[in-house]
């Protein structure tokens, strides 16, 4: 199926529910299809989207979205020559319980969780219930709880606009780092398309429980560790503080955690106590919460017209109402960003891509 349409509302396709639209609507289900697409023809630019559950729209698009709707979930056989592949890329020796798992890019993304979880498999059950589809999810490396998809991705087919054909890359060309790969850098972002994702998960017991109070939250369960069990938990903590895209508008964490110097977090400690949250690195330095800081700056529950913070988590920005214009998400975000500047003269970068 390849479908062309005009002048489509985008209001479905982004969780912030924000009511633009794009000039031209391009949507897929397979390889072929994108292989049979003239893109000489479509409106400029053009722009490669999951469900938007990263994104903010600032305006109509005034050119061609495209849209995955490649939806499927399977275990590679073991026959299959990616294996080797792998064995020559990573070095890897594949255990009897070392399983390479394919997904569309169209896949929802939790619903390749739990049906990996169901299987016994361990890898993503940390990232239960992040919404969006896998596609995005390999582009934006998405987080949760200890655990980055780029952990376990190995391969991510694409197709190239420019080369109008189909290239693989391995992890280590993709340039994982927190919240980043190498598709949103020049060269790379808007000319490849991801169609499939290949990743690495295992059968043995690896249960990642280490990150705020998920251990705590598993032990009290009292039942035997799975990843089953490990997501029932996650999707529980998710529920209790953050806001579901389908009741109310939002895009997740809206603000990166910001990495300071020993120096800066220091002086903040000196101003708020010793328990000021930090997560020091290897290099030195010191990731602190952005959920903390915007909270000390009294903007958790705040509300401003049709949009507002989210009172239970203040890193994310909602849409009230469901009726926010762009500007309105723009302003608050403006707002949010200066007062943590003065209070702590720390800039707080958005997690979200504005799309102009």
């Amino acid at each position: 199926m390849l479908d062309i349409s005009y002048h489509r509302s985008l209001a479905s396709m982004n969780t912030f529910r924000i009511d633009v639209s794009c000039a031209c609507l391009v949507e897929y289900d397979s390889i072929a299809d994108l292989l049979e697409l003239e893109t000489e023809t479509l409106p400029k630019p053009i722009m490669h989207i999951g469900r938007g559950s990263n994104l903010l729209f600032t305006d109509d698009f005034r050119g061609t979205v495209v849209h995955s709707c490649i939806d499927l979930m399977e275990i590679l056989d073991r026959n299959v020559r990616i294996y080797a592949d792998c064995s020559r890329d990573y070095g890897e020796v594949f255990g009897e319980d070392d399983v390479l798992v394919s997904a569309g890019a169209g896949t929802v993304f939790d619903e390749l969780c739990a049906w990996t979880a169901g299987m016994g498999l361990w890898g993503l059950e940390n990232l239960s219930l992040i919404p969006g589809e896998v596609g995005a999810a390999a582009v934006q490396n998405i987080g949760a709880y200890g655990v980055e998809v780029g952990d376990i991705v190995r391969y991510v087919y694409c197709y190239d606009l420019l080369e109008e054909e189909i290239v693989r890359f391995d992890k280590k060309i993709l340039a994982y780092s927190y919240r980043d790969s190498v598709f949103k850098h020049e060269g790379f972002k808007g000319r490849y398309f991801v169609t499939h994702v290949v990743l690495k998960l295992s059968r043995s017991y690896r249960p990642q429980l280490d990150y705020g109070h998920v251990r705590k939250a598993v032990e009290e369960t009292g039942k035997p560790v799975t990843p089953d069990l490990v997501r029932s938990v996650i999707i529980g903590i998710r529920k209790d503080k953050l806001p579901d895209p389908l009741e109310i508008g939002n895009a997740g964490s809206f603000f990166k955690n910001p990495v300071v110097s020993e120096e800066v977090f220091e002086n903040i400690r000196k101003k708020y106590g010793a328990d000021v949250p930090g997560f020091h690195l290897d290099d030195g330095r010191v990731k602190v919460p952005a959920a903390w800081l915007i909270e000390k700056c009294g903007w958790k529950g705040k509300k401003s017209g049709n949009v507002g913070v989210y009172d239970k988590q203040p890193l994310v920005i909602v849409n009230i109402t469901g009726k926010a214009f762009p500007e309105e998400i723009i302003s608050l975000e403006r707002r949010i960003t200066e007062s943590v500047r003065k209070e702590f003269s720390i800039i707080l970068e958005p997690e979200v891509e504005h799309i102009y």
